[in-house]
């Protein structure tokens, strides 16, 4: 993935968006990961990839719940499925 400093990123801003239409770009500032800029494309990619996971989560959290082996879905199955869905997206992120 592309790096750039923040202030290149404003004043090479034409440049910038030309490309995160090749691949995402990080931005830092003070030498630290800030922003990430990417495609529309790949943003709508990445959240439908987040939706399915979920789906996938509740229903098969649904199915265990009505197996008697679960419990029920509440806030902490919640966190979990968010946090499986970041570990998942970064694992993809750092393989493109």
């Amino acid at each position: 993935m592309k790096t750039v400093a923040a202030k290149e990123a404003k004043n090479r801003f034409g440049q910038l968006i030309d490309d995160a239409q090749r691949g995402p770009v990080t931005i830092e500032k003070n030498g630290r990961p800030f922003a990430v800029v990417q495609s529309y494309e790949d943003f709508q990619l990445s959240e439908r990839a987040k939706l399915d996971s979920l789906r996938a989560a509740i229903n098969e959290a649904r199915e265990q719940y009505a197996q008697g082996l679960g419990k029920p879905f509440d806030q902490s199955a919640v966190d979990a499925i968010k946090s499986e869905g970041r570990q998942t997206l970064a694992e993809r992120d750092a393989d493109n």
